[in-house]
């Protein structure tokens, strides 16, 4: 079938229409793109030229409207002009945006920037006035009227669109992408545009012998874009999607050259090697000028970047700078990186920063195998079922900010997983260079205690965390949290230590209890605090001990009005004294140059324009100001600098709070090895987990009607699976057997499908025989402990009786148990009693529970929701 020809016999009094948006101006910490200007008239003139166009001049919408450096451009603007095209073009429809373009940090759901475009923490809806590629403009254009669409996305993370490419049943629809998914692109040179426009305008205007169709621009484009590279060294490769046979964007130019077999492609050379000289120039020229500026700055202290302007006064496109940060450090570092370019206010702005944040877990994986993040490797299918570093992370930072020193450590240290090696499927080499600078800031890690809680004064400095945590706990009833370790570094550093005052020296044990008053574990500490601040988990703010960086404590300490107050505080979260444990780290937040190999593009710029960055951020006291305003300590001779006057630390509120002089801890040499650890510790002990349930399936629990309906025995267990996930081991006992044999095999211990072992459960039947409760009881403890190749992983053994045979059990072998049931690895022993009395304080339940640090449920209790929530703690079934 022939191409789809706007400008033929069929088609010419039907209306086309080419919708161009172009976003040259952004508020806040993104870029300007001044070389947008330049892509829309090179869109212009090849969609309209005489010779070659497809289209008329009146048939182009451009947005926006008005045009010039300043023009701001909305969603609204956009979405309405793409809604008239929609409804109103039937023959051919062309879309091409330029400008910023944002993914989530899986890399999915494209969204294209606007001007007042902004990123938030709101995990659900990180993008504000934005139009999701997914969500907004595939679902306006794949019920548009006409006959062809064709889109043509120029900007970062273009090709991220083609996974969410989704034409109606028989729609012709074609997407060319500037890059391939997860590709990051240049902003380009506003004399001549962005290297994919100025080359898809070439290939428009200047086509021999035949129409230029959709299939051949993509074939022109990409072997135009072959000797380039994205961001980062990266292949730049165009992408596309079609769904549909052909549509022809521009008319032959000239009738082919008569050429010699292989000419045409000689020609092609020819016509882009006499096309490059004054772009190359443009080019060499900016280097040249880069180059000279970053020897004046040896001389002139540090003023290059403020000479980015040409002769003609035309700025060129700055710099970008990369920022991976901690989650924890996010806010601050954001508002350091705004005020950062604000200096260039009376020259041409060349640097621009943008700043990330990552799991440190994840960050920190990420650079040790960082050859991933250019090169995922094949056998990675895109499930993400291995390391993806543009997906996850996301764009190769050229500074690094942790939270903590001890994350560098665990970066650059040798090892399983690390810098050396060769790539595999799930672990690659690394390919970065990360030099530590020095810090920025610091702030201590502390127990923050409620002031109404009694603790001695004496131990809020120069103690371990266990010693302070003991202290606590012999006055009054306290319940110790810090976020999740998978997160922030300061939650890992604080989970090395408090795994060190577990009484068993089980992690599973120390995270089973703040499962119990908190699920799920906040990813932050300002996160963990407005947890608290809402004020609906029963009291728990005011007997919660949380181990939290000192800045996020100070900050949430404020009144209210006071400036710095998080959003979230609120008067339910009681005021906190900070403790400061001497086996915690201090954070000390070193700035690491992150140096890429192969990336040599503008290297010795980028290089000269991060350590300008270090610099300001540590000498300048508006910089430091970012920093001390938020609760940190700025940075001193050899360490933390004494809050000054106007810092949190000394406001009214944290005057009896912190203290002004802290000792100075840091990593020791050894902290890489003892948080790998840790971190694996804390894996194992969220499971999957190990369950089984003891029934008590003797005749008195029909007789009593306990056995079968709603609330029965078996409608508790069966109703407590939900907790229970596919990876998950788990089975069921019957008790109610004859001598020669501890218990019946209902369910075998293992990885179940729900329904299956649920409806075994429903169909299980009552026994003629007593029930043997101390026998299957041992029996059980025994199976749990079974797989000791998993100290860590959580096991709870549930019991449901109706205390007949329970309390028949004898002195002798009660205490037998209970001393069993203390043991290591860690069992937990729920007991559910249908009857009262086996609950109460000194009888064999209780002493079950408080042996295994379990609970003991009767009809006092709403058994059904408490025994959901005790599974919950173990099984996975939740996170499912």
């Amino acid at each position: 079938m022939p191409p789809y020809d706007a400008r033929g016999e069929a088609n010419r009094a039907k209306r086309h229409r080419a919708v161009l948006i172009g976003v040259e101006h952004y508020e806040g910490a993104r870029n300007d793109l001044p070389a947008v200007a330049r892509n829309l008239r090179l869109m212009r003139e090849a969609l309209t030229a005489e010779r070659t166009g497809m289209l008329r001049p009146d048939d182009l919408v451009e947005v926006p409207s008005d045009g010039g450096p300043a023009a701001t451009v909305g969603p609204l603007g956009v979405r309405a002009a793409l809604a008239a095209a929609r409804e109103e073009v039937d023959g051919l429809l062309v879309v091409y945006f330029a400008g910023h373009g944002i993914v989530r940090p899986d890399g999915s759901d494209l969204n294209l920037m606007f001007t007042e475009s902004r990123v938030t923490r709101d995990r659900r809806h990180p993008f504000v006035d934005t139009l999701s590629w997914r969500d907004d403009i595939m679902p306006e254009l794949r019920y548009a009227r006409a006959d062809w669409v064709v889109v043509i996305l120029d900007c970062c993370f273009a090709g991220n669109a083609l996974w969410a490419f989704s034409p109606a049943a028989g729609q012709n629809f074609a997407l060319l992408t500037a890059a391939e998914p997860g590709v990051e692109i240049p902003s380009g040179d506003p004399a001549t545009g962005t290297e994919f426009t100025a080359s898809l305008h070439r290939l428009l205007t200047t086509g021999q012998g035949e129409p230029v169709t959709f299939t051949r621009i993509v074939t022109g484009v990409r072997q135009a874009m072959a000797p380039y590279k994205a961001v980062d060294g990266h292949p730049w490769v165009p992408d596309e999607r079609r769904h549909g046979d052909d549509v022809v964007l521009a008319r032959a130019a000239g009738p082919g050259p008569a050429v010699k077999p292989g000419g045409h492609r000689s020609q092609n050379r020819a016509t882009r090697r006499g096309r490059r000289p004054a772009a190359l120039l443009r080019r060499v020229t900016w280097t040249a000028a880069v180059v000279t500026a970053a020897v004046v700055a040896l001389v002139g202290g540090g003023t290059w970047y403020l000479l980015g302007a040409s002769a003609d006064g035309a700025c060129a496109s700055p710099l970008e700078l990369r920022v991976l940060t901690d989650p924890d450090l996010g806010p601050t570092v954001q508002k350091a990186a705004d005020a950062y370019p604000k200096r260039d206010a009376h020259g041409c702005r060349s640097v621009g920063i943008n700043v990330y944040d990552a799991k440190a877990t994840d960050a920190v994986s990420a650079l040790r195998s960082s050859s991933l993040w250019q090169e995922p490797p094949a056998a990675c299918p895109a499930s993400g079922a291995c390391p993806r570093p543009q997906r996850d992370i996301g764009a190769q930072p050229d500074i690094w900010i942790p939270a903590a020193g001890s994350a560098w450590q665990r970066a650059t240290a040798e090892g399983a997983g690390g810098g050396t090696g060769k790539p595999s499927a799930g672990t690659g080499r690394s390919v970065v260079e990360l030099d530590r600078l020095g810090s920025v800031a610091y702030t201590p890690m502390v127990l923050g205690v409620p002031d109404t809680l009694l603790l001695a004064q004496s131990l809020q400095t120069d103690d371990p965390l266990g010693k302070i945590i003991t202290g606590l706990e012999a006055a009054q009833e306290v319940d110790v949290l810090r976020p999740d370790p998978e997160v922030t570094e300061a939650a890992l550093l604080a989970t090395d230590a408090l795994y060190a005052t577990s009484a068993d020296g089980h992690a599973a044990t120390v995270e089973q209890g703040m499962a119990g008053v908190l699920r799920p574990m906040p990813s932050t500490a300002r996160e963990l605090m407005c947890a608290l601040a809402d004020g609906t988990h029963n009291d728990l703010e005011d007997r919660a001990a949380v181990l939290v960086p000192e800045q996020t404590l100070a900050q949430f300490n404020l009144s209210a009005g006071e400036a710095g107050r998080p959003a979230c505080a609120t008067e339910a979260l009681a005021h906190r004294v900070a403790h400061y444990p001497s086996d915690v780290p201090m954070l000390d937040l070193p700035f690491v140059r992150v140096t890429w190999a192969g990336a040599d593009r503008d290297a010795d710029a980028r290089k000269a324009a991060v350590e300008d960055f270090y610099d300001w951020l540590t000498t300048d006291r508006e910089a430091q100001k970012c920093f001390t305003d938020d609760g940190f300590r700025g940075v001193g001779k050899g360490g933390p600098a004494q809050p000054g006057d106007d810092s949190v630390l000394r406001s009214e509120d944290n005057t009896t709070a912190v203290r002004e002089r802290i000792p100075t801890t840091g990593p020791d040499a050894d902290a890489s090895a003892s948080l790998t650890g840790t971190l694996s510790r804390y894996r194992g002990a969220l499971g999957p987990g190990r369950v089984l349930y003891l029934l008590d399936d003797s005749t008195s629990m029909a007789d009593k009607r306990l056995w079968d309906g709603t609330g029965g025995a078996k409608e508790l267990v069966a109703r407590s699976m939900g907790s229970l996930g596919s990876k998950d081991a788990y089975g069921v006992w019957t008790a109610a057997v004859d001598a020669k044999k501890p218990m019946t095999e209902l369910v075998a211990l293992g990885p179940h499908a729900r329904a299956g072992a649920q409806k075994a459960v429903a169909g299980a039947g009552t026994a003629a025989f007593d029930a043997r409760i101390g026998a299957g009881l041992g029996a059980a403890l025994t199976a749990l402990r079974g797989d000791s190749a998993a100290p860590e992983q959580p096991r709870l053994l549930v019991l449901v009786t109706d205390g007949e045979d329970f309390e028949a059990v004898g002195r002798g072998e009660q205490g037998r148990l209970v001393a069993e049931a203390g043991r290591t690895p860690p069992v937990r022993v729920v007991t559910v009693s249908l009857q009262d009395g086996a609950c109460t304080r000194g009888r064999f339940g209780d002493r079950l529970a408080v042996a295994s640090g379990g609970r003991c449920l009767d009809p006092g209790d709403d058994i059904a929701a408490e025994l959901a929530a005790e599974v919950a703690k173990t099984g996975t079934g939740d996170a499912e």
